[in-house]
This record gives structure tokens, C-alpha cells and sequence, in this order.
């Protein structure tokens, strides 16, 4: 007995005391919480229905976004195929989440929600857990062995046979050779502008290691891209034997010329230098330009940007020392050329990581103008002609994209004509967006320099250089992004 009148006491004591904290409300704090749940829903739903209003917006909807300086996604094209496999719709949602209005202030909106999330660190590692193919040790039998050509070209009708640019982005494959031998300029398959935005991605921005306000790249040597980038480079200085000189430029990531060797070591990743020394090692007929030693003599001047994947411009007229050196003239300094300078420029690497260090320090670009003229002309994917300047002032553009002061950004195709030069010397520059901050210095050493960016750009460049007469070819190249299989079959198409 008494134990069970103890646990009746025990549980009447319990009831009691949760009671105690139950918290009892009147009939008008009942009105109250309810108002103010009523009010909530309401919020809610005019949030919902305002951004919904937003989305149906069609007028106003961007194309470009400025801060990740891409095409964003078009509305995709309705065939029965895409309708009953579902890509249709997938396409659709794609554009419409893509395409979203004012989506570069709501994307930095969520990035600074972010960055309250907690504190952030000086150093820390973006990506990573990646491991790249073993660099091999080269002999003269295997040279012999990798060196390749290939024939598939697609033959389309040109718009402007002075130029080169395309009228259509369609035709049919042949097998055949893209060098007519009739002075007329072949197309390649256009380049898939989505596969070079994920290629840049891919190499460029998801291996990062980030220290006192300044991204490092880090690099994988990839064998199979390797091979076909140095098949690529062979055949052109094949074909363009007794014709042109071809001459190839590989661009170290800034964290093989920055950092210390012990911090790469920890890091992980492959050997630049022994990677670019294999890459040249298997070339053939082709004027390599070795930069990584020059770039690393120079690593404790500002030659790389802390927010952006690029090199400056101090950085490229080391690169434009070692071609004068490799072609045998001589360079013009950089006290001979009008500097001009750009402020609080915010780069590719702040763009990802809306880093808030890099946000206190921007970087400041140095731009440097040729002699003889500061004027060209460059084509947009439209075949629409633009005058322009080789350094053109950006004084009052975006933060993220005062990079474009050089030779107009990245455009399928350009042209710079120096009327004092005089002997009628002409190049073609091959290049990415690194070879953006190098071609304004060889402005005053030739006539006419051609610049094709062969990931907007379908001209065949063997026949360009033929239906030119050019004297010289030159690739220029950053090591990471012709890791990429996209990037080089992209190249070794172009150089058929």
C-alpha cells in the first residue's frame, strides 16, 4: 500500500509541476497569436506571388551575366524528340531558373546571407580530391610514335571569305582534308560555348587553395589531353612546314610560379614545369616558348591576380621577352609604352568565392599601349563588325570585367593593322583568354595580326594561315584549361 500511494504522490507531483509550465493563454492573446499567423501567411504568399509575377517577366530577362561573365541559357528550341524524351522541358526549366530577373543581385544577396553563416577563414581549401595522370619520361621512339595527324573537317559556306567568319553553324561531316589548297577558308564543328564554360570551371575554378586573399590554381596533368593537344600542335607545324612558323606558348597556373614548393608538395597536384617540359618534349617542327623558369625569376612581382585566374599584364611582357628571344627580335620595353590603370578590379576567383578579403584589396590592372597604333577591329558571333581598342579604357565598367580592356575580351575574331610597320609581316595568335593580356605587345612587330579565339571561332586555322600568307602561327595557351578533353578535341578540330 504504501508503495503504490508513493507512486500515486510521485505522478500527482509530476502532473503538478508540468502544470507549472504550461503556459495558459487568455482570449485575447488567442486573437492576437492568431492575427499574427494570419499575417505570416499572407507575407508568405505576397512573396510567392510578387516572384512568381517577376518570373513571368519575359522582356526583362537577362541574356548576359555580368558577374559570371557567361551567356546565360536560351530558351530552348521545341522538335517532337526533345518533347517526348523530356529535354524540352528540361531546357525550359534550365532558361527559366537561369534567366531569372535580377539574378546576379539575388546571387550576391544569398552570397553575402553566406558569408554570416560563420567565420571565415584566411586559408582554406576549395575543391580538391583530385589526383592527376603520372607525367611520363620521353624518348625520341615514343615522340615518333605520338605524333599523329587527322582529317575530319566540316565544310560550310563562309559569309565573308576575307574574314573567315561563318554564316551558318551547320553542315555535314566529310572526310577529307580541310586544306583545299584553292586559297579558300575551311569551317570546323562550332565549338559547344556550354562545354568551354564547364571546361573553364572544371580546370581553372574547382581546385582552389586560398590564402591571405589570393586564389592559387591548382594543376592535374591529364595524359590522353596531352596527347591530342601535342598531335594537334604536330600537325599544324606539319602542314605549315615551309609555309609558316608555328610557335607555342604554355601558361603556368599562378600556384606553380607563387607558392613555395613545399605548400605544392601538401597540396598535392602535378609538377607544371615537368608537365610543360613533357608537353614540349613531344612536339615536333613546332618553336616551343618555355615561360615557367622566367615566371618564377619574376614571382615576387605582381604578375598574377589575388581575385582572378589570369596573369597581368607584367606577367605577359615577361612571356612577349621570351618569344623575342625565340624569334630572334627584339623586345620593346615596357618604359617605352603609355601604362594605364585600372582599379578594384574583382576577378573570376572573387566571383566564386565572394571572398571578403579579396573584396578589401581588389586588384588594380596594369594595361600597357602599343606604339604604332592603338586601334582594331573585331567580329562578334553575329558576324557584326566593332572598331575598338587594343587597351581600351574601362574606367567606369563592371568591377569584374576590366580584364576586357585588352584586345576587346574574348571575341571569335580580331584584327590590329600597324601602319608603321611597313614590311607587310603578318601573325595569327591562337589563343584563349590568357593571350589576351600578350597580343598587345607584339602590335609593333608586325603589319597585320590576326587574333582567333578558337572557343568561339570555327575557322580552320591552317587554311587561315594559308589564305593570309601569315608568317607566323602562334598558340598560346593556359596549361590547365587544354587539360580538358573538350578544350583540346575543341583545338585539335581547329587545327586540321
Amino acid at each position: 500500500m504504501n508503495r503504490r500511494n508513493s507512486g500515486n504522490s510521485s505522478r500527482q507531483n509530476i502532473n503538478r509541476s508540468r502544470r507549472r509550465y504550461v503556459r495558459r493563454y487568455s482570449r485575447s492573446q488567442k486573437m492576437k497569436i492568431r492575427k499574427f499567423r494570419a499575417i505570416g501567411v499572407l507575407a508568405f504568399a505576397a512573396i510567392m506571388a510578387v516572384g512568381a509575377f517577376i518570373g513571368l517577366l519575359f522582356f526583362v530577362r537577362p541574356k548576359k551575366s555580368m558577374t559570371e561573365k557567361r551567356e546565360l541559357a536560351k530558351f530552348p528550341s521545341f522538335t517532337i524528340t526533345s518533347f517526348l524524351d523530356g529535354s524540352y522541358f528540361e531546357g525550359v526549366s534550365l532558361w527559366y531558373s537561369d534567366t531569372y530577373p535580377m539574378r546576379d543581385k539575388l546571387v550576391a544577396a544569398d552570397q553575402g546571407l553566406k558569408s554570416l553563416y560563420g567565420i571565415e577563414t584566411g586559408t582554406q581549401m576549395v575543391g580538391g580530391n583530385t589526383k592527376g595522370d603520372d607525367i611520363p619520361e620521353t624518348d625520341e621512339n615514343e615522340k615518333k610514335q605520338n605524333f599523329q595527324t587527322t582529317a575530319t573537317t566540316t565544310e560550310v559556306t563562309t559569309e565573308d571569305p576575307e574574314i573567315g567568319l561563318p554564316a551558318s553553324k551547320t553542315g555535314s561531316k566529310v572526310n577529307k582534308d580541310a586544306s583545299t589548297g584553292d586559297g579558300t577558308v575551311q569551317t570546323v564543328d562550332p565549338p559547344d560555348s556550354k562545354a568551354m564554360d564547364a571546361a573553364f570551371q572544371k580546370q581553372l575554378q574547382d581546385n582552389l587553395y586560398v590564402k591571405d586573399g589570393a586564389a592559387y590554381s591548382l594543376y592535374y596533368f591529364v595524359q590522353d589531353s596531352a596527347t591530342e593537344y601535342i598531335n594537334a600542335m604536330n600537325n599544324a607545324a606539319s602542314k605549315l612546314s615551309g609555309v609558316a612558323d608555328v610557335y607555342d606558348i604554355l601558361v603556368p597556373n599562378n600556384s606553380g610560379v607563387l607558392l613555395p614548393d613545399d605548400d605544392l608538395a601538401k597540396l598535392g597536384g602535378s609538377d607544371q614545369k615537368q608537365a610543360i617540359e613533357y608537353y614540349y618534349s613531344m612536339m615536333q617542327g613546332v618553336k616551343t616558348v618555355d615561360i615557367f623558369d622566367t615566371l618564377k625569376e619574376h614571382n615576387d612581382e605582381y604578375i598574377y591576380f589575388r581575385s582572378d585566374h589570369h596573369w597581368t599584364a607584367d606577367g605577359a611582357f615577361y612571356a612577349y621577352e621570351e618569344f623575342c628571344k625565340t624569334k630572334g627580335i627584339t623586345e620593346i620595353p615596357l618604359d617605352k609604352r603609355k601604362k594605364d590603370i585600372f582599379k578594384g578590379f574583382l576577378g573570376s576567383f572573387y566571383n566564386t568565392l565572394q571572398n571578403s578579403d579579396m573584396k578589401k584589396n581588389p586588384d588594380t590592372i596594369y594595361a600597357y599601349e602599343p606604339i604604332g597604333t592603338n586601334d582594331m577591329t573585331y567580329w562578334n558571333d553575329d558576324g557584326s563588325e566593332q572598331k575598338w581598342n587594343v587597351i581600351m579604357d574601362v574606367n567606369g565598367w563592371d568591377k569584374g570585367t576590366l580584364y576586357s580592356t585588352f584586345v576587346g575580351g574574348d571575341t571569335p575574331m580580331a584584327v590590329i593593322e600597324n601602319p608603321k610597320v611597313t614590311d607587310g609581316s603578318t601573325c595569327v595568335v591562337m589563343k584563349e583568354s590568357y593571350g589576351n593580356a600578350f597580343i598587345p605587345f607584339l602590335v609593333d612587330h608586325y603589319s597585320t595580326i590576326y587574333i582567333l579565339d578558337y572557343r568561339y571561332s570555327n575557322v580552320n586555322v591552317i587554311d587561315f594561315v594559308k589564305e593570309k600568307q601569315a608568317d607566323d602561327l602562334i598558340c598560346i595557351n593556359n596549361i590547365s584549361l587544354i587539360g580538358d578533353e573538350d578544350v583540346a578535341a575543341t583545338i585539335s578540330g581547329v587545327l586540321q
